[in-house]
């Protein structure tokens, strides 16, 4: 906007603002527009909704950071918008902001950046509807590829809320009556559907299209958890923790013996790699949308009851769409826990700028020979690794998991490092 239109903008409308689409997390350099929630000449206040949005990684909501008048908006209902980009117009009535001396701008700057700040960390929590039928975004995305009026359903969540089970159910009784009525005169046709992917499934595109570029080093193991399986017994009398967990903590506790692993990768940075103190062990969950990796921090400073605690948090979210920038982003290594739905050995690709993701298998119950040679049940598990073989070698990773396989068969062992 030159000088001249900047000055007619002032006298003829107050102030009109460019707000620009706000940073929605590491490497996300665009976002779909899924639903307008304002016109040209609305009137609305800082904080409220404008716009859902959809990007590989997640869905949310994009707040005003303005109080006014909509001026104009740059883009149509599924059209993309680059992070950064103009996003629309807001006419405000006087702009405090702006000034002419030094000092002033300064404090503008720093008011702008907190401004974005809040924003942002709206963006990440705003999980709420402007429209008068209570639905998450995820929802209305759901209900909209499935063509069904949110505004004829009876939500059964609190206040009303529409759920996802509520959209279930309308198209499992559209399923019935669309058979009943196709018994009769039934055309033997082969037909094809070109389905468009979603950002989720974009997303994992792209990462994965990243990932076939890296040479990769494969391990296979089968570890036996069946001392583990009886440690799990008796903590469960206090609370209920999964065997994730505490593959996740004994994990951990190998990773300070081989930081190695912990590590990332820049390729263009070739003969250097990143190496890390935290542990932030990304965990890959089976969600609605499709697969998400959200991860918990310092894995090496949290309890079992801790990492049992954040792992329900960051399931939970998964479920509702509702994973934020800051969950989604800072993984140091992968966990992908293939076995809860089926499967014993896999071959995964690994998470970059990561150096290592382990996929576990499902847990069986088999035949095995025990020190006198009889045959005994347990209970097994299998463990298969995948490293850039530019940073790791076969051998580190296979001295790793011995210390790993330590802890897992022998689980009393860790105690003497648990903190």
């Amino acid at each position: 906007m030159n000088i001249y239109s900047r000055f007619l903008s002032r006298y003829f409308f107050g102030t009109v603002k460019i707000f620009k689409l706000p940073d929605l997390g590491e490497k996300i350099k665009e976002a779909t527009i899924k639903k307008w929630h304002v016109k040209i000449g609305d009137q609305v206040n800082e904080f409220d909704p404008v716009a859902d949005v959809s990007t590989d990684k997640m869905f949310t909501q994009i707040p005003s950071n303005y109080t006014g008048k909509i001026h104009k908006l740059f883009h149509q209902e599924d059209e993309t918008c680059l992070v950064g980009g103009d996003f629309l117009e807001i006419e405000i009535e006087s702009d405090n902001q702006e000034s002419t001396s030094p000092q002033t701008n300064h404090h503008s700057v720093q008011q702008g950046d907190t401004k974005q700040q809040e924003i942002h960390q709206t963006i990440q929590t705003n999980n709420t509807s402007s429209n008068h039928k209570l639905a998450t975004p995820a929802v209305r995305h759901l209900a909209k590829q499935k063509g069904i009026d949110l505004s004829k359903i009876q939500g059964s969540g609190k206040d009303g809320r529409i759920l996802k089970t509520d959209l279930e159910k309308v198209g499992q009784s559209t399923k019935e009556q669309s058979s009943s009525s196709t018994k009769i005169n039934i055309k033997n046709e082969s037909t094809s559907t070109v389905i468009k992917m979603s950002d989720f499934q974009k997303g994992m595109q792209k990462s994965m299209t990243e990932a076939n570029t890296i040479p990769h080093l494969y391990l296979k193991e089968e570890v036996d958890l069946t001392e583990l399986a009886l440690m799990r017994e008796q903590l469960k009398k206090e609370k209920n923790i999964t065997f994730m967990t505490l593959l996740i903590k004994s994990f951990s506790l190998a990773l300070i013996k081989y930081p190695i692993l912990n590590s990332t990768y820049d390729p263009t940075k070739q003969f250097e790699y990143t190496q890390h103190l935290s542990h932030n062990v990304s965990v890959a969950l089976d969600s609605p949308k499709g697969l998400v990796v959200p991860n918990i921090k310092n894995v090496q400073n949290l309890s079992i009851s801790q990492i049992q605690d954040e792992l329900n948090r960051l399931r939970t979210l998964g479920e509702k769409g509702q994973l934020s920038f800051n969950e989604l982003s800072g993984g140091t290594i992968c966990l992908s826990n293939i076995g809860t739905i089926g499967g014993t050995y896999t071959g995964p690709l690994i998470l970059a700028p990561q150096v290592c993701i382990v996929g576990i298998g499902r847990l069986m119950t088999v035949p095995r020979y025990d020190a006198k040679m009889n045959i005994v049940p347990r209970k097994i598990m299998n463990l298969s690794f995948g490293c850039d073989h530019r940073v790791i070698d076969g051998a580190t990773v296979a001295r790793f998991n011995n210390v790993w396989k330590t802890y897992l068969e022998n689980p009393t062992s860790m105690f003497i490092h648990l903190k």
